[in-house]
C-alpha cells in the first residue's frame, strides 16, 4: 500500500477556504492520542483517591457504576454517529467529559469524600465515554480516501499502543509525586485538548453532503442485515472471552504462582512486552501492502496468537512469557487494524456507527465474563488451565472464521460478496 507523510484535505470548489497547513487526520490522531494520555492519568489516579477515604469496596462500586454507564453510552453512541455523523458526536462527547473530569480534579484536591459525589462524576465520564467510543471508530474515513484508510488505521492504533505503553509509566510517577488532583487536571486538559483539535478536524469534501442513516433501525438490526459483520461479531467475542481470561486473570495467577517475590516486576515486564507487540503490530499493518481478503488475513492471524497464548501455559521463568506474549501482542494489533480498515471501508456511512458500537460492546461486555469464568477455572485447575482453554477458544474463533462462507467468499474490492448491497430492507 503506498503511503504518504501527509493527508491533506482539498478546499472546496467556490468556498474560498485556503488549505490547512496540518492535515485532518494529524490533528486527529494528535488530539486523541493525547486525550488517551490524560485517560491514562484517570485511571492511576481514581483508586488514589477512593481507597485512602473509602476502601476497596467502594473503588469496585464506582468501578462498577463506570462500567455500566460506558455500556450504556456504547449502546446510545453508534446510532448517534450514524444519526449526525462522527465528529460531531466526539465533540460533542469531550465538551461533556471536561468539566465533569474537572470536578472530580475540584473533588480530589479539595479533600472531597462523598462517595455520591465521585460516583456522579465517574457515571458521566463513562456515559460520554461510551458515546464518545462509536464515533472515534468510525470517524478515519470521514478525513481520508478509502486507498490510505489501512494506513490510517495503522497510525492511529500505533498510537494509542505507544500512549497505552507510556501513559501508565507517567502517570504513576505524577500521581506518586504531586497527588490525584493534579493528575486529573491533567485529564480534563487532555478533553480540552480533544475539543480543541476537533474542531478543526474537517471531513473529506465529497462526504459533505452524504446521505445519513435516517433508519430506526437499531444497533443489532443493522448488524444482523451484514452476514459477513455478524461473522466478525462472533469471532471478536469468542475470541475476547479466551483472550480476556488470560489476561485478567491467567497471566498474574501465573506470574504470582511461579514466583511471589518478583511478581509485581514480571508482571509489568509482560504487559510491556504485549504492549510493545502491539505498537509494533500496527506499524507493520499500515506498511504491508493490504491483503486481498483482510478479513481472512485478521481471522488467520488468530491461530499464531493461540499457540503463542497456549505456549506462556507451558514454560516458566519471566523471559519466555514476555517474548510470547511480544509476539501475540503483534499478532492481535495486526488483526485488529485489519478488521476496523474493513469495517471503515465496507460499510455504508449511514451504518458504520451502529456496527462499530456492535463491536465495542462485544470487546467491553465479554471481558468482565471472560475474567469471571477464568478466575474460578484458576482456583478449580491452576492458571495453566486458564491458558490452555483460553489459547483454545482463541484459536477456535480463528478457524471458525476461515471456514465461514462470507469470510471465505469476501475479496477486498471483489464482487463475490458485496455487503454493501446487504442493507436491511433493501
Amino acid at each position: 500500500m503506498s503511503q504518504s507523510s501527509k493527508y491533506s484535505i482539498p478546499a472546496e470548489r467556490g468556498s474560498g477556504r485556503r488549505r490547512s497547513p496540518v492535515s485532518s487526520l494529524a490533528l486527529l490522531v494528535a488530539g486523541q492520542g493525547f486525550s488517551g494520555f490524560g485517560d491514562q492519568f484517570f485511571v492511576v489516579a481514581l483508586p488514589g483517591i477512593v481507597l485512602p477515604r473509602h476502601g476497596s469496596a467502594a473503588l469496585g462500586t464506582v468501578l462498577t457504576v463506570y462500567g455500566v454507564f460506558r455500556l450504556l453510552g456504547l449502546l446510545l453512541g453508534g446510532p448517534v454517529a450514524d444519526r449526525w455523523t462522527p465528529r460531531p458526536v466526539m465533540l460533542a462527547a469531550d465538551v461533556v467529559r471536561a468539566p465533569a473530569a474537572g470536578l472530580l480534579c475540584a473533588l480530589a484536591w479539595n479533600g472531597e469524600d462523598r462517595l455520591w459525589a465521585l460516583g456522579a462524576a465517574t457515571a458521566v465520564l463513562g456515559l460520554a465515554g461510551g458515546a464518545f467510543l462509536p464515533a472515534n471508530f468510525a470517524v478515519i474515513p470521514d478525513v481520508v480516501e478509502e486507498s490510505r484508510v489501512q494506513t490510517a488505521n495503522s497510525r492511529n492504533y500505533a498510537t494509542a499502543q505507544a500512549v497505552a505503553l507510556t501513559g501508565p509509566v507517567v502517570a504513576g510517577v505524577f500521581v506518586a509525586r504531586l497527588g490525584p488532583g493534579p493528575a486529573l487536571a491533567v485529564d480534563a486538559a487532555s478533553f480540552v485538548v480533544s475539543v480543541a483539535t476537533l474542531w478543526f478536524v474537517r471531513p473529506r469534501p465529497d462526504l459533505a453532503r452524504r446521505e445519513q442513516g435516517r433508519s430506526g433501525a437499531g444497533m443489532w438490526a443493522v448488524v444482523r442485515g451484514f452476514p459477513l459483520f455478524r461473522v466478525i461479531l462472533t469471532v471478536a467475542a469468542v475470541g475476547n472471552l479466551g483472550f480476556a481470561g488470560i489476561l485478567e486473570v491467567g497471566l498474574p495467577a501465573l506470574l504470582h504462582e511461579s514466583a511471589p517475590a518478583t511478581f509485581s516486576t514480571a508482571y509489568g515486564i509482560v504487559l510491556g512486552a504485549f504492549g510493545l507487540g502491539a505498537l509494533a503490530g500496527s506499524v507493520a499493518a499500515g506498511v504491508l501492502r493490504a491483503p486481498r481478503n483482510p478479513v481472512r488475513a485478521a481471522v488467520l492471524l488468530m491461530l499464531p496468537q493461540a499457540a503463542l497464548l497456549g505456549a506462556v501455559g507451558l514454560v516458566g521463568g519471566q523471559v519466555w512469557p514476555a517474548a510470547l506474549f511480544l509476539g501475540a501482542g503483534a499478532a492481535n494489533a495486526a488483526g485488529n487494524v485489519l478488521l476496523i480498515t474493513v469495517v471503515h471501508t465496507t460499510l455504508p456511512a449511514a451504518v458504520r456507527g451502529r456496527v462499530s458500537g456492535a463491536l465495542l460492546v462485544a470487546s467491553f461486555g465479554i471481558f468482565p465474563v471472560g475474567a469471571l469464568l477464568a478466575g474460578l477455572m484458576a482456583s478449580a485447575a491452576g492458571p495453566r488451565t486458564v491458558f490452555l482453554l483460553g489459547a483454545v477458544l482463541v484459536a477456535a474463533a480463528g478457524v471458525a472464521g476461515l471456514v465461514s462462507g462470507p469470510v471465505r467468499a469476501f475479496a477486498k474490492g471483489g464482487e463475490s460478496h458485496d455487503v454493501r448491497d446487504e442493507r436491511p430492507g433493501h
